[in-house]
């Protein structure tokens, strides 16, 4: 049998993988705690005993969403980071072309890859109404994971593209991350105009995103 710590454990994650698609389809003010614990097949009381009341379940909804995702993010941002920490100063452009592009590369396919899967559905649903109706659970998200990624990337396209000020860099990394996003938050117009039934064409949009990443770092799109 397990133990009660055990159970407990069982008990919270349940409840945050209820919360996380319930709260993705109704929105935080269209559901309440009892119907959560309905759902998930628990006692009412244990929300609170667990998180308090409905906003601390809902920020331990964004907490699972950002160690999901930092786990397969942080370790990109940090790369690219350390990458451009211990560049030689005097490299000319072909060489930081060479050495930045495979970099970039991969966090287009490690992003586009996550976002388009099955898992992060019900967190692009929640993450877009956060980005239309900022709350603390957006605060968490952007300072933790968002921002680090976003300072880690205009850090590096400032590698790439001297002609450009920080403002220049900041709207690059924006428009970079933005043909990324598309594929996920606006996934059904993508479908229906690509006529894509099923799965989207994940090599398609990769191979894709690499030839824009090219443009975009030689001032061409």
């Amino acid at each position: 049998m397990p133990d009660t710590a055990s159970r407990g454990l069982d008990t919270r994650d349940a409840l945050i993988k209820t919360a996380t698609q319930v709260f993705a389809q109704q929105g935080y003010h269209g559901v309440s705690t009892r119907a959560i614990a309905t759902a998930a097949g628990v006692n009412q009381a244990l929300i609170g005993y667990h998180f308090g009341n409905k906003e601390g379940l809902y920020l331990a909804v964004f907490e699972a969403i950002g160690q999901s995702l930092g786990q397969h993010l942080s370790p990109l941002g940090q790369k690219l980071r350390q990458v451009v920490d211990d560049a030689p100063a005097n490299l000319d452009h072909p060489a930081r072309l060479a050495l930045y592009l495979p970099l970039l590369d991969n966090l287009c396919n490690v992003m586009s890859e996550l976002l388009l899967s099955p898992q992060t559905e019900y967190w692009a649903q929640l993450i877009l109404r956060e980005q239309q109706n900022p709350s603390q659970a957006f605060e968490l998200l952007f300072e933790r994971l968002m921002q680090p990624m976003l300072g880690a990337l205009t850090r590096l396209l400032a590698e790439l593209r001297g002609d450009l000020d920080a403002k220049g860099h900041a709207m690059l990394a924006i428009s970079l991350l933005g043909q990324i996003l598309v594929w996920r938050f606006a996934r059904e117009a993508v479908a229906r105009h690509m006529g894509w039934q099923q799965q989207p064409d994940l090599a398609a949009i990769q191979q894709l995103l690499h030839q824009n990443i090219r443009l975009l770092v030689k001032g061409e799109l």
